[in-house]
């Protein structure tokens, strides 16, 4: 269900209400699936769109592993596996045909909207290189099995090579769950390790077809497959497709990450071949290095910021000569921050975003809280918005002041999370303030006989966590909504009506909301 406050701030996309439109009894059935399809258009931004790209890039993938795999081990060719993976190519082909349709109906944007036309559509994807790639891939291979010839079947799941064109639905995918998923990092280094694994899977195909299709059984090299016959003419272990492939792409890993001896090659077309494979190999462990290096880096970045200010904060106490009382202090207060992960600067974070959505965010980000702030709940939507942007948050140690009596009102404050206690001025317990209590308002609004002098003083017994609005920032919304400003003097007259001014105030227990004091007039 929407939420009551969100909505009176009118924040969030506005909805769009599409009129219902009865349709005549002849528009029905198959008439209304016909135009479903004649108006149909997929949103690029979607998930819709997204989780089709998903099934898709599987197809893709699908012919990437299976297609050199069926080119070099004739095995998969016969008897139930041949069964197998024509039924998958059917399904895949069924997809890229899908496929092909829908890239007819994909949306742009153009000066800022989305494009639904379908005759725009459909011209503006004819015109793409992509409409040349899409066709070609889309041709059937199937046919090259009627054709009857005792090699041929071998060769025919090389013609399917064609369907590898659609690499580049593979890479809108992985652009569009970098972009989405919430561990980029982890994404990346998923997407390197199958890069990785791509390459070393063709690299074993190629090195198992040459020794055993293009050499075939009169090889002696031993840079190539060890022969499958012993020298009884029996079938050895090296036989087994299993092995086969194990050996192919043990070679494979072996030779491309350099680690190990491998088997010198003896003809010349061998030096070129295992020279081409270091080259090859060589690149993709740089650039393996280089992107792993770059994930552990990325990984590590918020931490080593964090840790740079504290080691700098240390080398400064150790040079002023600071007790060893407040330096632990701050250090616990790092420890908490860093466990916590209060580490981020919403300023530097939110600053790339316009005001409107800055001002959404922060509204999300702090509702729980400002929902529970009495203070706000008469507010105009405005004003409200313009002073969540100038929230700034705190943190408090144990035993931290956070104001205390006879102090200028600079700053309100907003309990996000913890507990604090009023004390008077024997130290006394008075009142208890928790989640969604805020205090200070009174001195920042120069209301009530001490001015903008605080009234009592509040320690923290625990972290807390707050929320505080400096005066200037105040002031400033309040010359935009001066409305404002005689609404929140209304509020605090009354809280400072609800209370005895010179009656001590004992601490209370508990109450339904888990708290005693919702507000402190300080």
């Amino acid at each position: 269900e929407p939420d009551e406050f969100l909505q009176r701030l009118n924040l969030g996309a506005p909805t769009e209400k599409i009129e219902s439109k009865e349709l005549s009894k002849k528009k029905k059935g198959w008439n209304r699936l016909v135009n479903f399809f004649c108006t149909f258009v997929f949103d690029p931004f979607s998930d819709m769109y997204y989780y089709w790209l998903s099934i898709i890039s599987l197809a893709v993938l699908y012919n990437f592993v299976i297609i050199p795999a069926r080119v070099s081990f004739k095995e998969l060719e016969e008897h139930d596996f041949f069964t197998v993976w024509f039924t998958i190519d059917i399904i895949a082909d069924i997809m890229y045909i899908l496929d092909f349709l829908a890239s007819f109906r994909i949306g742009f944007l153009e000066r800022g909207l989305l494009v639904k036309d379908t005759k725009a559509l459909s011209k503006k994807y004819v015109r793409s290189l992509v409409f040349v790639v899409d066709c070609v891939s889309i041709i059937p291979t199937q046919f090259m099995y009627l054709i009857k010839d005792p090699v041929l079947p071998y060769i025919a799941p090389l013609f399917r090579i064609i369907k590898l064109l659609k690499i580049h639905r593979v890479v809108k995918f992985n652009d569009r769950t970098e972009c989405r998923t919430s561990l980029p990092t982890a994404w990346r280094l998923l997407v390197l390790f199958q890069c990785m694994m791509m390459v070393m899977h063709w690299n074993a195909c190629i090195y198992y077809f040459v020794s055993a299709q293009v050499i075939g059984e009169n090889r002696t090299s031993e840079f190539l497959y060890p022969p499958e016959r012993d020298l009884d003419n029996e079938l050895n272990k090296y036989s087994n497709l299993s092995m086969k492939y194990a050996y192919a792409l043990y070679w494979s890993a072996q030779t491309m990450t350099t680690i190990g001896e491998v088997q010198q090659p003896t003809e010349i077309w061998e030096f070129f071949y295992l020279t081409l494979v270091f080259l090859t190999g060589v690149m993709i462990f740089a650039s393996v290095v280089g992107s792993i290096g770059n994930i552990i880096t990325n990984l590590r970045a918020n931490r080593s910021v964090f840790q740079d200010r504290l080691d700098h904060l240390k080398e400064y106490m150790g040079y002023r000569n600071v007790g060893k009382d407040l330096q632990n202090r701050i250090i616990r207060w790092f420890d908490y921050l860093w466990a916590q992960k209060h580490t981020f600067e919403e300023e530097d974070v939110l600053k790339y975003l316009p005001d409107k959505l800055q001002a959404e965010m922060a509204i999300h980000v702090h509702l729980a809280t400002l929902k529970q702030v009495e203070l706000f709940q008469n507010c105009e939507s405005g004003f409200l918005i313009a002073l969540v942007l100038k929230l700034k948050h705190q943190v408090y140690s144990p035993g931290d002041y956070v104001c205390r009596k006879g102090d200028i009102g600079r700053e309100m404050f907003i309990v996000k999370q913890g507990m604090l206690q009023v004390t008077g001025d024997d130290g006394r317990a008075l009142a208890e303030l928790s989640d969604g209590s805020y205090f200070g308002e009174i001195s920042l609004l120069n209301v009530g006989k001490n001015g903008n002098r605080r009234t009592a003083n509040v320690r923290s017994v625990g972290y807390s966590d707050l929320f505080c609005l400096r005066k200037e920032d105040l002031l400033h919304a309040l010359n935009d909504y001066p409305e404002m400003r005689e609404v929140l003097k209304e509020v605090c007259l009354k809280e400072e009506k609800g209370r005895a001014p010179d009656a001590p105030r004992r601490p209370q227990k508990r109450g339904r909301f888990g708290e005693v004091g919702r507000r402190g007039a300080v």
